[in-house]
């Protein structure tokens, strides 16, 4: 028996050895990780928002949980198109772990997007072989950029992308030895297209060269290989457009040729390289100061990068600039997607920042190779470059900084779902002590649509053990419950609204949850019955 604990104990002893061991073999990797994930999750319950669609994707998803098999996924802005149903899937466990609680709905999300993270560390690795330095900081970059952290905590279907592109990258440069990566790239794009369409569609028409680029020549098996999961992830749509008459394709085709007749081309590509403009900055450079001038400086370097990529070559070899193919490959990839936006009119002319979220991927690392090759290049002024680019590494990490503090270190987050969730705690509790056995609570969003409100409210009934309240009015209510999310661009349909709403009542109650509003109605008749018993609230802040 003695001989067994001090075979335990010693092989404890050696289990923690071989432990700490690992940790200081890996301690950058571990650090990296560490940082990554406590600038996003420090203070991840203020951070987070719960959109409309996030409370869509929660009845989608609660709806397969209960046997209804789904074969499209979300709207997009595509009229008549739809995503395929990855996205809902993606969310099954999600739901099935969280009970119903949508922090832990949302939680799951993220937690399936930070799988990215140790990518980052692994691409910034491969790209810079020899150079520890630099591979470190291309994922420090990587990973702190204003799109990688909002990307990464804003739950919609373009989140995902950030870890699909990265795939779909990493898997064409692994290509090169091996066809299983070729597959692993078809299945990335596939799902990229559920995560965003009018992002990964543009890649997909390049597919078959990119393939034929990876291999070194064109080869049938090896289209077959690439594009065959790829297929696989446009089942469920291909069976919807058999049974519905190709309704979706037919939406697409419309959407991508008709123009919008008003706007003159000239007005177009001016507003739309502007728009792109913004649209890139946001995901690469942000912060309190003006960031416009540091952010065209940093797109300078990149266009530079890119030029000596395809032009320069000898001089990237002279000045011993490793992997090649995988630079003009992430350089292609970053720049296929402008032309295309530029000039693309349909979904009637309009474009939208989400629609490159996982572009910084592409983007982040031509810039470190910038940085980091300007000393090399230019070996005669190479204390000034290097020099000059640690002060501009440094400039962007500030600018990360600021970035991070106002969204996820300290944030001010009056209509997330923290908020939210206060206002409908409270009208619980108003609910019980006016001994309402179910209650009516009416809800005013600025896009009409409640499902993140009901979400919320379904839970909260669950967690309380109450039946769920009715979000109509019968008219013979003697309460009913208010709650209004700001419309301030829209306030004339809010007064419409909230006059139908409360005719005929008196309001009681009245608080604040950030910046919703919350409110008690009591039927006039009863409170003319003991008006003495009620404190009326105050008529000029109803607005």
């Amino acid at each position: 028996m003695k001989k067994n604990k001090q075979k335990i104990k010693f092989g404890m002893v050696e289990l923690r050895f071989m432990i700490m061991a690992k940790i200081r073999q890996h301690w950058q990797l571990l650090s990296f990780l560490a940082l990554s994930l406590v600038v996003r999750l420090v203070n991840l319950k203020n951070v987070l928002f719960f959109t409309w669609d996030n409370g869509r994707d929660f009845f989608a998803i609660q709806k397969i949980a209960q046997g209804d098999i789904i074969l499209l996924g979300p709207t997009t802005g595509l009229q008549g198109w739809f995503l395929g149903p990855f996205w809902y899937y993606l969310g099954l466990p999600g739901y099935w772990l969280s009970g119903g609680n949508p922090y832990l709905f949302l939680s799951f999300y993220i937690a399936v997007t930070l799988l990215a993270l140790p990518l980052f560390w692994y691409l910034g690795h491969l790209l810079f072989k020899k150079n520890k330095v630099a591979a470190v900081m291309t994922a420090l970059l990587l990973s702190l950029t204003p799109g990688s952290i909002w990307g990464t905590l804003r739950v919609w279907n373009p989140q995902i992308g950030i870890l699909l592109v990265t795939c779909f990258y990493l898997s064409l440069i692994k290509a090169r030895k091996s066809k299983l990566f070729l597959g692993v790239a078809g299945l990335s794009l596939g799902l990229l297209l559920q995560s965003q369409f009018a992002y990964g569609i543009f890649f997909l028409i390049f597919f078959p060269f990119l393939i034929k680029w990876a291999r070194g020549k064109f080869n049938l098996k090896d289209q077959i290989i690439g594009f065959f999961p790829l297929a696989l992830t446009l089942i469920p749509q291909a069976l919807f457009e058999v049974k519905n008459k190709f309704l979706m394709s037919k939406a697409l085709l419309a959407s991508m040729t008709v123009e919008n007749d008003k706007l003159p081309w000239a007005v177009h590509l001016k507003d739309r390289f502007l728009q792109l403009l913004h649209a890139t900055q946001n995901i690469t450079i942000r912060g309190r100061t003006p960031a416009l001038p540091v952010f065209l400086i940093l797109l300078g370097v990149v266009l530079w990068m890119i030029y000596m990529l395809f032009f320069k070559i000898k001089v990237l070899e002279k000045a011993k600039i490793e992997n090649l193919f995988a630079w003009r490959l992430m350089a292609v990839l970053a720049t296929i997607p402008y032309p295309f936006y530029l000039f693309w009119r349909g979904n009637s002319g309009y474009f939208f920042d989400y629609y490159i979220t996982a572009h910084f991927v592409l983007l982040v690392p031509l810039f470190a190779l910038a940085i980091f090759s300007l000393p090399k290049i230019f070996s005669k002024r190479q204390a000034f470059f290097r020099a000059s680019g640690w002060a501009f590494l440094g400039m962007i990490f500030l600018y990360s900084y600021q970035f991070m503090y106002g969204t996820t270190l300290l944030p001010v987050n009056n209509a997330g779902l923290r908020a939210m969730d206060s206002a409908v705690e409270q009208l619980y509790v108003w609910i019980a002590d006016d001994k309402q056995e179910v209650g009516v609570i009416r809800v005013f969003t600025p896009n009409r649509e409640t499902e993140h409100y009901d979400t919320i409210i379904h839970w909260r009934a669950k967690e309380l053990g109450r039946e769920i309240p009715l979000t109509v009015q019968n008219g013979d209510e003697d309460y009913w419950y208010v709650l209004i999310e700001p419309d301030r661009q829209l306030k004339k349909r809010l007064r419409d609204w909230y006059g139908k709403v409360t005719a005929g009542g008196v309001c009681i109650r009245r608080t604040y949850s950030g910046d919703l509003k919350v409110e008690t109605f009591i039927r006039e008749s009863v409170y003319n019955e003991n008006p003495h018993d009620y404190k009326t609230c105050d008529a000029k802040k109803t607005f």
